[in-house]
Formats: structure tokens, sequence, C-alpha cells
């Protein structure tokens, strides 16, 4: 393994060259809180096939390149693939990535998403309920008059601009606010819900334009927290990680104060990724158990609204597409589901092919348009050659 880049500081380990090295050391740049695994491990079944390593992948630039090319493109560093439960494919860019926890990004979103329905079922959160309700504290903030369902379904009306390569402003000031980035000694106690409740509110109804702005998710964590009483890695731990049979500890950054990111920390390894993927393929059971609702499930592949996305800014991506509990939907004819993280972090869910993709990189810029739609075809070539 790698020894750590000399030259890596909190300010410059989402930058190149360091990715590769931070994106799963990330607990020891940031704080963070430990999703302890249980005593038992879901075991994956494994039926490994070569069919991946003859297929032709579509290439950036048109025409056909090889597997191998297209992980490296986005520098993957972890694809695995599952086909009605058995791991079919399973390849690491080193052997350390295997073991140790990979930051999600915004993966960490949909998981977020996943584990409201758990609670929404307990009766502890009401998605039609005021934001308020439960955070007094934002009354004069942007969310003062949004509920939860516009929170999970990204569709707040706040002042906030998602700029990843920002220098300065208020994508720096957030990220400051997360521990994610340096901040100056007379902004040490200013944490990330200080930082959500000066959000202010923008023109428009909510709920009716999908717009990508993470500081919503992170509201949702801290709406999961005070609803419970507990701390979301506690939660995560106990209503997902150990009845999922998790073979690892996960783990959550959280910023100076203990507010966990949940918009974008969560740290997993690949295969505890891939059973996650596949909770969620089998409507939230594992092995009989029913761990998430179905019914929740059945909301995140379903209940989103299609106008809200085709007024979104994200429409060209999925024309017939939706956004439902932190989930993309893609219109198309296998009902396909996916999460979607910066630095080309994805599960890729399709359930007739009954084929589930796990695919971990440290890409070096964190977006690259030009690739979105090459993944998207990659992962629909590999569903159909796995599950064809």
């Amino acid at each position: 393994m790698p020894d750590r880049p000399q030259t890596l500081n909190l300010a410059n380990w989402r930058q190149p060259p360091h990715g590769r090295w931070a994106f799963h050391h990330v607990r020891e740049i940031v704080p963070s809180e430990r999703i302890a695994c249980g005593d038992a491990t879901s075991p994956l079944s494994r039926a490994p096939t070569d069919a991946l390593a003859r297929l032709g992948m579509p290439g950036p630039g048109g025409g056909e390149i090889s597997l191998a090319e297209w992980l490296g493109i986005s520098n993957t560093d972890a694809l695995l693939v599952a086909q009605r439960g058995r791991l079919v494919h399973e390849w690491y860019v080193e052997p350390a990535i295997e073991a140790h926890p990979h930051i999600v990004f915004s993966v960490s979103k949909s998981i977020t998403g996943t584990l409201a329905g758990v609670l929404v079922e307990q009766g502890l959160i009401d998605p039609a309920r005021p934001v308020v309700d439960y955070i007094p504290e934002l009354a004069d903030s942007g969310y003062r008059d949004a509920r939860v369902q516009h929170v999970l379904d990204m569709a707040v009306r706040i002042e906030f601009v998602e700029d990843y390569t920002a220098t300065r402003g208020p994508f720096v000031d957030y990220r400051t606010a997360t521990a994610w980035h340096p901040c100056p000694v007379d902004a040490i106690d200013r944490g990330l819900h200080e930082f959500l409740g000066s959000l202010a509110r923008a023109d428009g109804e909510h709920g009716e334009v999908w717009q990508y702005k993470s500081p919503n998710s992170d509201l949702l964590g801290w709406l999961l927290e005070r609803a419970s009483g507990e701390r979301a890695a506690d939660l995560l731990a106990r209503h997902v990680w150990q009845p999922m049979g998790a073979e690892a500890d996960a783990y959550i950054t959280v910023d100076r104060k203990g507010a966990p990111r949940t918009a974008g920390g969560l740290c997993v390894v690949p295969r505890d990724l891939l059973r996650f993927g596949e909770l969620v393929r089998n409507r939230g059971a594992v092995d009989g158990r029913q761990v998430i609702p179905a019914s929740w499930i059945d909301d995140c592949r379903n209940g989103g609204s299609h106008d809200a996305w085709r007024r979104g800014e994200s429409a060209k991506d999925f024309t017939r597409g939706s956004y439902r509990n932190k989930w993309y939907n893609s219109g198309d004819e296998h009902g396909t589901m996916l999460a979607i993280g910066i630095h080309s972090q994805y599960i890729f869910i399709d359930p007739v092919a009954e084929v589930t993709v796990v695919k971990l990189s440290a890409q070096d810029e964190p977006l690259r348009t030009d690739l979105d739609s090459v993944n998207l075809r990659g992962f629909a070539n590999i569903a159909a050659a796995i599950g064809g």
C-alpha cells in the first residue's frame, strides 16, 4: 500500500494526486464516528464469470473500449457486480482497497434516505410535517416553510450553489463547517448546524423543482437524530449495518461538534456497499428478514415527481427520470435505480436483470460530465451481459 502523500493536508485531500490514498483513509484526515457491524455476516455466494472480460464498453469519444480502459478513465478503485445475490465479478486496483472503508461521497445521501424509511415506519418522522416541527431552531432559515418530504426529494428552495471548484464563498464555508476544510480560529465554533441555519430562502415554491443542494441531505441527518434521540452512526449501525449482515465497521465523518456529514461522509468497504445495494434491490429484505420497509423502497423507486425532475438541472441525464428519498430513478424500462457520488462513486440497481453494480473511484475531478453517460451505458452493458 502506498504511504500517505507527504503533501496531503486538510485543504487538498480531495485534490489530485491525493485521492487514491485519501479516499480510503478519510478517518485519518477528518473527524469521524464508527458505524459498528454486528457479529453475524451475511455471506455473499460467489459465481465468477469471465463475461465482463470480453465485454465492450462505451468510450468517451464514441466507439468501444475494453473494460480495463473504462475503469482507468475515472481512476476506478473497485468494481463489484452481483446477479441474483451472487458475486459474479470483484476487482480492485490494489489489494488494500478490499478491506479499507472507502468514502462514497453522495452515495451517502441514498443510504441516509433509506435509513429514513425505518424512522417513518416507527412513526418518529412524518414526511408531510414541517421541518421546524422537529428542528425549531430553523424557524428563521430558508427551511422555515419546508416539509420533510421536500428535504428528502431535493426540492427545497434555498440560496446555495453546489460549486465543487469554488475557492471562496458559501460552498467553501459549507466545507469548512463540515470539518472537511481548514477554518480560521475565530470560526472554530461554527459547525454544520449553524451553517444550515444561516441558509436563506430562495424565491419559488418548495417541491416544484429538483435542485441538487447537498446541505439538504445533511439536514436530513439532523432530522433523524432529533426525531430519534440517537446519533446517526448508531442509527445506521442498528437499523442497517447490523441487520443487513455487514462484514466490517463503516464510519461517517462529523464536524468539530460531532454533527454527521450524512450528505457525503460515509466510508464503507466495497462488499458492504454491494450488500446495501442488494438490500435495496430485494425491497429491503435480507435472508427473508425485512430490514427496511418494502413500502419505503417502493416509494423510493416509484414515488418521485417527474414534473419536478423535468424542471430541474439534470433532466438531460434521465429524460423520463425522477428523484425520491435521495435515490435517482432513470425512468427506463427496467426501473433502474442509482446512487451517485462525486469522483465517480456509484450503486447501480437493475431490478429486471437482477443485477447490482458498485463502482468506487478516485477520479481526479469531482465531476466529469463527459463520463456520466459513458458510465451509465457501461453499467447497462454489464447488466445486459450478466443478467441477459
